[in-house]
């Protein structure tokens, strides 16, 4: 047969090759070469040169090196020793296409040798594996993020050979449980398994270790779900929850355990608060004696808690009932205010805050009066209320007797009126008849003060009540006119204005204001004791004015006043 002449490009010498083997090389849809001993290609087929783009002329000797990615190149030469003894060989690496990508290869390499067996060269043939190099690079990439969630999620996971008598862990379960890896070094279960259950706490131990040996049972079920805590030896105590499921063959033996274990303190912390925050807001409630309620904005149903219903004589069961239902025990003069509200509410996604009168046989015929608030829920509105039938009574009551009041003092106060116009005209009458109508100038004055102090206390716009400050003003001045006129004393009112009821505003009269006779005078100004001047009198100064105190404990007699005179004056 025809022989071709191959040989390197350095003409280190020539060998002449069958034409039918490198025809047959051609026919091979993989990329093949060969070479000489060097490694330096005298033959390249026709896929690999169609994958190339290139011609053989720029491929055989060293050509083909040029289409090796360069951080490939140094694994070529790690197999040096491969090639100079003769010995097959496979190496990775990545070629590139005629339209520049670069592709994955697995290329094999075998010696060719002569008839007397010495080494004449290589034969190679190449294998795409690009596809494969990117899923485990995936498969990596995967890896490393199932191992930072694990990390991050305190995640750990396990898988038990019962075949192979063999446990293998996850770093972070040994983690979970404090536990040296070396405990997994030999794979094997009842040491590793003992150590887990050292790690639980007491009272989860003994039922942990049923559950586990349960689900060993032929007659087990296919997934083990357990919830215990762990005595960790630096973070305390832990929550820690175990999802595994069961393998089994037909005659329903275990072969293998596999599962995850993660780490729920936060949320069982955060469930055990909300348990306790719940069991507060009713105890609240309850203590407060409120009702509660949720209305449905589609349905427009109904589902109310014991009280609510008892309070509109609804069965004590928790079915949602129609709004319906419950407006129609709304007192027939508050239902269409009450039911606008909870429309217009529900319209506009805000808050309704209303007080109805509620009528019902449960409530034996009376009708209760209620206070309801509703707010928007997002998907469902909440409400509260509360019986204020109580708190209504007392209002009316006190309306009442407000009114029966106001009869009692405007009577009095027309007898009152008159009485004190009457003592005047007598005490002018008998100041004129007398001659001496200084003497009478005392008394008349001071039935003045008390008709101006009736005045006040009158019954016009703002009736029961009192501005105290004007009238402890108006107390001063009078006292001033009617006890101090000849002296050099000057009174200072100073009050922050405030209103009493009448009810504590009439004692006043009798506190603040007594006859004034010059003798036993029982007006008491509240002041601190700070030293006296007198017998009797106290005397302050607080920087400003200076204020007298009554000793209450011994009255004033009437030949003191000189005495206060001189330390007012002497201040």
């Amino acid at each position: 047969m025809e022989a071709i002449d191959t040989g390197n490009l350095r003409g280190s010498g020539r060998r002449r090759e069958d034409a039918a083997f490198l025809a047959a090389l051609d026919q091979a849809p993989l990329p093949m070469w060969l070479s000489d001993p060097d490694y330096e290609g005298t033959y390249f087929n026709s896929a690999w040169l169609e994958f190339r783009g290139r011609t053989l002329d720029e491929e055989i000797g060293g050509g083909w090196i040029t289409g090796i990615h360069p951080d490939d190149l140094p694994g070529l030469d790690s197999y040096s020793s491969a090639l100079s003894d003769g010995r097959p060989f496979q190496i990775e690496y990545r070629l590139r296409r005629h339209d520049g990508v670069w592709r994955w290869f697995l290329d094999t390499g075998k010696p060719r040798l002569s008839e007397c067996g010495r080494l004449i060269g290589f034969i190679g043939s190449c294998v795409d594996i690009t596809d494969r190099h990117e899923t485990e690079a995936a498969l990596r990439c995967t890896q490393a993020r199932l191992q930072l969630a694990q990390e991050g999620a305190a995640l750990g996971i396990y898988d038990w050979d019962m075949v192979e008598d063999r446990i293998t862990w996850s770093p972070e379960m040994f983690r979970l449980y404090a536990l040296s890896p070396d405990l997994g070094a030999q794979g094997k279960p009842d040491g590793l398994i003992a150590a887990w259950l050292g790690r639980l706490h007491p009272e989860d131990r003994e039922r942990c270790a049923l559950d586990l040996q349960g689900c060993l049972d032929p007659n087990g079920a296919s997934q083990l779900n357990m919830s215990f805590r762990v005595d960790h030896p630096e973070t305390g105590l832990r929550w820690i929850e175990g999802r595994g499921r069961i393998l089994r063959d037909a005659r329903g033996r275990p072969l293998r355990l596999t599962g995850v274990n993660f780490d729920v303190t936060e949320q069982r912390e955060a469930e055990v608060a909300r348990e306790r925050a719940a069991m507060m807001l009713g105890m609240s409630i309850e203590v407060a004696a409120v009702g509660t309620w949720e209305l449905d904005p589609v349905s427009r149903e109904v589902v109310a808690s014991p009280r609510t219903r008892a309070l509109f004589d609804m069965a004590p069961d928790d079915a949602p009932a129609p709004m319906s239902d419950y407006l129609d025990r709304v007192h027939p003069e508050d239902r269409e205010a009450l039911r606008a509200g909870v429309l217009g509410a529900l319209k506009a996604g805000g808050e309704m805050a209303r007080v109805y009168r509620v009528s019902g046989p449960g409530n034996g015929g009376e009708t209760r009066w209620v206070s309801t608030r509703l707010a928007d829920g997002s998907a469902r509105m909440i409400g509260a209320m509360t019986d204020i039938t109580a708190a209504k009574r007392h209002e009316v009551e006190r309306e009442a007797e407000l009114a029966r009041r106001q009869m009692l003092l405007t009577e009095l106060n027309h007898r009152m009126k008159n009485n004190l116009h009457l003592i005047l005209s007598m005490l002018r009458l008998e100041a004129n008849r007398s001659g001496q109508p200084g003497s009478f100038a005392a008394a008349t004055k001071r039935i003045e003060a008390v008709a101006d102090l009736h005045a006040q206390l009158g019954f016009a716009e703002g009736t029961g009540r009192l501005r105290f400050d004007a009238y402890l003003g108006d107390l001063a001045e009078k006292l001033r006119r009617s006890a101090l006129a000849q002296t050099d004393i000057r009174l200072a009112c100073e009050v922050v204005p405030v209103e009493i009821d009448l009810d504590r505003a009439v004692p006043l009269e009798d506190q603040l204001w007594s006859n004034w006779d010059g003798s036993e005078p029982k007006l008491k100004a509240p002041a601190q004791l700070v030293g006296r001047n007198g017998k009797n009198w106290l005397i302050r100064h607080n920087g400003l004015h200076v204020e007298i105190v009554i000793d209450p404990d011994h009255p004033v007699g009437a030949g003191d006043k000189a005495g206060v005179d001189r330390g007012l004056r002497g201040s």
